[in-house]
């Protein structure tokens, strides 16, 4: 049993109670704010889902190549070291959100582990102060920011944020990349749950249906995967110069989709960590009471199956498998990329995760240039991108700012 139901039956408190042990739970963690920890080293058998450390410690090019495979991006860039070598940067570099390849989530855990907590990814902001190369080794560090509560109307529950920072140091101490996790709690209080209908806890979703696509539909998704494989939407070694880009104008829009179980383990291979059998039960046996008990088994199943199989999605109160946050995150940079070119780096991504994305779903990717400004001697462009799905609700956003080349400045280092 974890700490947080150890020392008493959350569920029997009345919701003035409740929300006074919410209230002393949170200031405990909030006490901690500056703390920094090490996670568990690699060779350890992580023994709570949530608390995580390194899952590639080298960056290699096939990690890289497996990377874009699985957001579904073609660019040679991050493939063919043959091209990436003929760019201004002399070889392979990672793309943005990469890291979480390297190490994935935060070492102290995913907290307000309770009764009547549902948690949810809320989506990151990257932060990039190198290029992250293959041969590059990488050790982490998290950093505790707490929680702040979020003012909520009209709703049965309380929302928190609580953000862990972790940092991405190279082999010649360079803090190559920040990865600023934010989790979503929503505390329900026990007077305002309904228990025995879990299926209509999520009513965003309980009318949920999947879209049947029609043969037209298919064919301009078809049309526009074509097209990027061809290279259609990619800039790439024409290089795009800040003094041409105008506010406002619009990016190609990148189709994702329909999302399904293939898509989903593309992801976890390559930037999750992959748990089975008796590694996987060490995982959980910490804290059972987080992981739901499969109906038709009678055997705990690990919560993140709600990513995998409609199955394990309807057992917590969703209609259907849905998509991690990072994965619709890493959605997004696809089309970024593409639209800035070989020449060009990300310096942040701000990532906002909105809805889910449920397998059957659509993502089109658009965007446009939010404004172009001068910093610290950078050209720089705020590039606002977002995914919509098939009926026009947008379910994640991100900010970027791309760093470009000025036509001043061309022939210096980068």
């Amino acid at each position: 049993m974890s700490e947080n139901t150890a020392k008493f039956d959350w569920d029997s408190l009345s919701d003035e109670e409740w929300n006074k042990r919410l209230d002393e739970r949170v200031a405990e963690f909030n006490e901690g704010r500056g703390e920094m920890k090490l996670p568990p080293p690699a060779i350890a058998i992580m023994d709570e889902e949530y608390t995580r450390g390194i899952n590639n410690k080298l960056v290699t090019e096939d990690l890289i190549r497996h990377y874009a495979d699985a957001i579904g991006d073609p660019n040679p860039f991050w493939r063919d070291p043959t091209y990436a070598a003929s760019t201004r940067w002399g070889g392979i570099i990672a793309p943005p959100t990469y890291e979480s390849c390297i190490a994935f989530g935060s070492a102290f855990g995913g907290r307000l582990r309770m009764p009547g907590i549902a948690r949810l990814a809320g989506g990151s902001k990257h932060v990039y102060n190198k290029p992250i190369r293959p041969g590059d080794t990488f050790s982490i560090y998290d950093k505790y920011e707490g929680f702040v509560e979020k003012q909520v109307t009209g709703k049965n529950y309380r929302m928190f944020i609580e953000s862990v920072p972790r940092y991405y140091v190279n082999q010649r101490d360079e803090v190559a990349a920040i990865e600023i996790h934010r989790n979503i709690y929503m505390a329900t209080p026990p007077g305002k749950r309904n228990l025995s209908k879990k299926a209509k806890e999520n009513k965003m979703y309980q009318d949920k249906v999947r879209h049947l696509y029609s043969k037209a539909e298919l064919d301009v998704i078809h049309q526009n995967y074509d097209d990027q494989l061809a290279g259609v939407f990619r800039r790439g070694a024409k290089t795009r110069y800040w003094e041409d880009v105008a506010e406002g104008e619009e990016i190609p829009t990148i189709i994702k989709g329909p999302v399904d179980v293939s898509d989903a383990c593309a992801r976890t291979v390559v930037s999750c960590y992959q748990y089975a059998y008796a590694i996987k039960w060490a995982c959980m046996r910490g804290h059972l009471a987080t992981h739901p008990i499969d109906p038709e088994t009678g055997e705990y199943f690990m919560r993140r199956d709600w990513h995998y199989t409609d199955h394990a999605a309807q057992v917590l109160g969703y209609p259907y498998a849905n998509s991690a946050g990072i994965q619709n995150e890493m959605m997004l940079v696809h089309a970024a990329t593409d639209w800035m070119g070989d020449d060009g780096f990300v310096k942040s991504m701000d990532a906002q995760d909105r809805r889910m994305v449920f397998f059957g779903d659509m993502t089109f990717v658009k965007g446009k240039v939010g404004r172009k400004f001068v910093e610290n001697g950078e050209h720089l462009v705020e590039l606002n991108v977002w995914g919509e799905n098939q009926d026009g609700v947008v379910h994640t956003k991100a900010d970027f700012i791309v760093k470009l080349v000025s036509r001043a400045e061309y022939d210096k280092p980068l």
